[in-house]
C-alpha cells in the first residue's frame, strides 16, 4: 500500500504532499523501520544504564524470573511470592537459565526495547481503523515510540511489556465494539487478560469496554447487553472468582489496595494536578484540538469506530484518574506518569480526528489554548520536579535535568515561553490547517527532547548508584566462592543497597534484619539478634553460615569468623567456628561520621564480664561548629568537647556484665547534604581487654 491520504482529505487539510506520500514506499516497510529504529536506539540507551535502581520493583521482578527459571515456581527468598502480575517474570525467565545476572539483565533490557517499540503497530492500526490517512497513522506510531515513557526500557519492570499490550487491547476493543464478531471479542478478552497479568492496574480494562459499548450503542443498555453477550459471559467468570475468593487473596502482593481510603478533597487535587502535567507530557500543542475531536466524537460520532474509540478513551481516562488519584492521596503524593503511559499515544489520533472534522469549535479551541497558557504562567513545574516527586515521571526527570543544567529560574522561563508559543500555534491551527504539520513536527521534537533529558538524568544517577552502592565487581560475593550466604541488613542502611547485593549475587540465600533495621520489602522480615555471649541468633537458632553484613551505619568485629572481602558498604565473613560479636558500634557511618546518637557494645571472649579500656579517636573538620558529645555508661557520665579542626582521644574504663554498653549523643547535631543528622567524626573504637 502506498503512503498517501485520500485526495479529498488532502484538500480538506491542506497538508503538503510530503506528509501524504513518501515516494510510494509500502506503509508496512516504513512502520517496520520505525519499530526497528526505535528498538536499536532504545537498546543502545539501555545498555548505558549501569545497574538496577528502581527498588523494590526491579528486585522483585528479577528474583521471580530467576526463581521460575531455577525452580519453576515464583519464589522470593524461598517463600511463595503471591504476585499476580507474572507475565513479565515468565517472559524474562529464560534469560536466567544462563546463570549470569549481567547477561539476564541485558537480555531483559533488549526484550523491553523490542516490546515498547512494537507499540507503534497498534497505534498505527488504531489510527487506520478511524479512517485516518496512512501518513498521519505513521506519525502517530512514531510519536508512540518517541514518547519519553520509553525511558522504562532500561528497567526490570512490567511497564515495557504492558505498554504495547494495553494499546493492543484498546485497538482490539475498538474492533470488537465496531464489528462484534466472536473472533474480535475473544481477541479483546485475551489481550485484556495478558495486559492484566502484566500490570494489575489494567484489571479494570473490562470497564473500558463497558464504556465503549454504551457509547457505540448511544446509551442503549439492552442493545449493549445483547450485541456483546459473548464478552459479558466470559468476563463474568473471573468476576465470580474474585467475589468467591475475595480481593485480598486474588491480589496477593497488592492486597493493600482494598485498604486505601477515599479522600474526596485530596483526590480532586490530584485529578487537577495530573491533568495539568498530562498536558505537558502530551506535547501541549495537540491537546486543545484533541479535546475537541474527542468531544465531538463522543457526542456525534460519524461511525461506529469513532464512537467506540470515544467510549474506550473515556473509560480509560476514568479508570486511570481513579487509580492514580486514589494512590496519590494514600501516601504516594507524586505524579504517576507510569500509570498514564497508554493514554498519551491516543492524543495524536484524536487531534487527527479534529482535523478531519474540519477543525470545528474554533473559539472553544482558542479558549482552551488561553486557559492552558494561563495555567502554565501561574503554576511552574519546578515544585513537581524536586526530591522524589519526579521518580515516576520521565517528563519531570527531563524538566529537572534542564533546570539543573541552566538553573531553575531559566529552566522555568524556557518552559513557560515554550508553553506560550505552543498555545498560540494550537489556537492558530483552528484557522490555518497548514500549521498542523508544524504541530506534528513540534510534538515529535518535544518528545525526543524530553526523552533525551530523562535519559541524561538516568545515566548520571545509574552511574552514581553503581559507583556508590557496589564495588567494581558487582558479583563479588558470588566470586568469593562462598555459598548460602546470609545478608545482614543493619539499622539505617538504605534499602536499595541491600537490593543491589541481592540482585547481583546469586549466592545470597536470605536477608536477616539486625536490631531495629526496617524491612526492605513485603516478603518477610526475619530478625537476628545478639545473645549475651555475642552469638548471632535468628528464630532461636545460632547462625553458622557465611555472613555479608552491612556497615553503612555500623561497625563490628567478630570472633569465630574471618573477614574475606569488602564490597562498598558490606563486609563478607567466613565462619571458622561459631561467629560471635566482639564489638559493635551502632551509629558510625561509612564516612566516619557519628550519628546524632548511638552506642558501643562489647562482649568478652570468655565468661560473662567485660574488663578493659575503650579508646575513642574523635575529631571535627574545619569550618564546622564546636560540638559537645555526651558519653554515658555504667558508672560513667561525661561530656567531651570537640572543636573544629581538632582531634581528641578519649579513653573509657570498661567493667561490667556482658554485653557492656556505652551511649553517645549530642543535643545540637549537624546535618549533611543527604539529610543525615551527625555529631563528630570518629575512627573505629579500639577495645583492649585487661584488668
Amino acid at each position: 500500500m502506498a503512503i498517501d491520504l485520500p485526495a479529498e482529505k488532502l484538500a480538506e487539510l491542506h497538508l503538503p504532499l510530503g506528509l501524504a506520500r513518501i515516494s510510494a514506499v509500502p506503509a508496512r516497510l516504513v512502520l517496520g523501520g520505525i519499530v526497528g529504529a526505535s528498538f536499536l536506539i532504545r537498546l543502545a540507551v539501555a545498555l548505558a544504564h549501569a545497574t538496577p535502581l528502581y527498588f523494590p520493583d526491579e528486585y522483585i521482578y528479577g528474583t521471580i524470573s530467576r526463581s521460575l527459571a531455577e525452580h519453576g515456581r515464583p519464589l522470593i527468598r524461598g517463600a511463595p511470592a503471591h504476585f499476580p502480575a507474572l507475565l513479565e517474570p515468565l517472559a524474562a525467565a529464560p534469560f536466567w537459565l544462563f546463570h549470569d545476572p549481567l547477561l539476564a539483565y541485558r537480555l531483559t533490557q533488549a526484550e523491553n526495547a523490542l516490546a515498547m517499540s512494537l507499540a507503534a503497530i497498534p497505534v498505527y492500526l488504531l489510527s487506520r481503523k478511524l479512517g485516518l490517512g496512512t501518513g498521519l497513522a505513521l506519525v502517530a506510531g512514531a510519536l508512540a515510540v518517541a514518547s519519553p515513557d520509553l525511558f522504562f526500557v532500561s528497567f526490570v519492570l512490567a511497564d515495557p511489556l504492558a505498554y504495547p499490550l494495553a494499546l493492543g487491547a484498546l485497538y482490539a476493543a475498538v474492533c470488537a465494539l465496531s464489528h462484534p464478531t466472536r473472533r474480535s471479542q475473544i481477541a479483546f478478552i485475551a489481550l485484556a487478560a495478558l495486559t492484566t497479568l502484566t500490570r494489575i492496574q489494567y484489571a479494570l480494562l473490562p470497564l473500558v469496554f463497558v464504556a465503549g459499548a454504551l457509547a457505540v450503542e448511544r446509551g442503549n443498555v439492552r442493545a449493549a447487553l445483547g450485541r456483546f453477550r459473548l464478552t459479558w459471559v466470559i468476563l463474568a467468570t473471573p468476576l465470580a472468582g474474585l467475589v468467591a475468593l475475595g480481593p485480598s487473596r486474588v491480589l496477593g502482593y497488592y492486597n493493600n489496595i482494598v485498604d486505601l481510603h477515599v479522600r474526596p478533597g485530596s483526590i480532586a487535587h490530584w485529578v487537577a494536578t495530573d491533568s495539568m502535567l498530562l498536558v505537558y507530557c502530551a506535547g501541549w500543542v495537540l491537546v486543545p484540538g484533541a479535546l475537541i475531536g474527542f468531544a465531538y466524537a463522543l457526542g456525534r460520532p460519524r461511525s461506529r469506530e469513532e464512537g467506540a474509540f470515544a467510549g474506550v478513551t473515556a473509560g480509560l481516562v476514568l479508570i486511570l484518574f481513579a487509580e492514580t488519584s486514589l494512590y496519590a492521596s494514600n501516601g504516594s503524593p507524586r505524579f504517576q506518569e507510569r500509570y498514564f503511559m497508554a493514554l498519551l499515544p491516543l492524543v495524536l489520533p484524536w487531534f487527527a480526528v479534529y482535523l478531519t472534522r474540519g477543525r470545528p469549535a474554533r473559539l472553544v479551541v482558542c479558549l482552551i489554548s488561553v486557559v492552558l497558557l494561563a495555567i502554565s504562567a501561574r503554576v511552574p513545574l519546578a515544585p513537581y520536579s524536586v526530591a522524589d516527586n519526579k521518580q515516576d515521571s520521565p517528563f519531570l526527570l527531563g524538566v529537572f535535568r534542564l533546570e539543573h543544567a541552566i538553573g531553575v529560574a531559566n529552566g522555568s522561563l524556557i518552559i513557560a515561553v515554550a508553553a506560550a508559543v505552543l498555545s498560540a500555534i494550537a489556537a492558530a491551527i483552528a484557522w490555518r490547517a497548514r500549521l498542523a504539520v508544524l504541530a506534528l513536527g513540534l510534538s515529535l521534537l518535544l518528545a525526543a527532547a524530553a526523552s533525551a533529558g530523562s535519559i541524561s538524568f538516568d545515566h548520571h544517577v545509574s552511574k552514581t548508584v553503581r559507583a556508590t552502592y557496589l564495588p567494581s565487581d558487582a558479583r563479588w560475593i558470588d566470586h568469593s566462592g562462598l555459598k548460602h550466604v546470609l545478608l545482614i541488613h543493619t539499622p539505617a542502611t538504605p534499602h536499595a543497597r541491600s537490593h543491589e547485593e541481592l540482585f547481583w549475587n546469586r549466592s545470597l540465600d536470605d536477608v536477616l534484619f539486625f536490631d531495629q533495621a526496617s524491612p526492605i520489602d513485603a516478603f518477610g522480615a526475619k530478625r537476628v539478634k545478639a545473645a549475651a555471649d555475642g552469638r548471632l541468633v535468628a528464630a532461636g537458632k545460632t547462625l553458622h553460615a557465611p555472613l555479608a553484613i552491612s556497615n553503612y551505619a555500623v561497625r563490628l568485629r567478630l570472633r569465630g569468623a574471618e573477614r574475606v572481602a569488602r564490597g562498598a558498604d558490606y563486609e563478607l565473613w567466613r565462619p571458622t567456628g561459631t561467629p560471635r560479636l566482639a564489638l559493635f558500634v551502632g551509629g558510625l557511618y561509612y564516612d566516619r561520621w557519628l550519628a546524632q546518637a548511638g552506642y558501643v557494645m562489647i562482649w568478652p571472649a570468655h565468661g560473662n564480664r567485660v574488663r578493659g579500656t575503650l579508646r575513642l579517636e574523635l575529631s571535627l573538620p574545619p569550618n564546622t561548629e564546636r560540638t559537645l558529645l555526651q558519653l554515658t555508661a555504667p558508672q560513667l557520665k561525661r561530656q567531651v568537647a570537640i572543636v573544629p579542626g581538632g582531634r581528641r582521644t578519649v579513653v573509657v574504663r570498661v567493667e561490667g556484665h556482658a554485653p557492656w554498653r556505652l551511649h553517645f549523643s549530642t543535643k545540637r547535631p549537624g546535618y549533611l547534604q543527604d539529610g543525615r543528622p551527625i555529631s563528630v567524626k570518629a575512627e573505629m573504637p579500639a577495645f583492649t581487654p585487661g584488668s
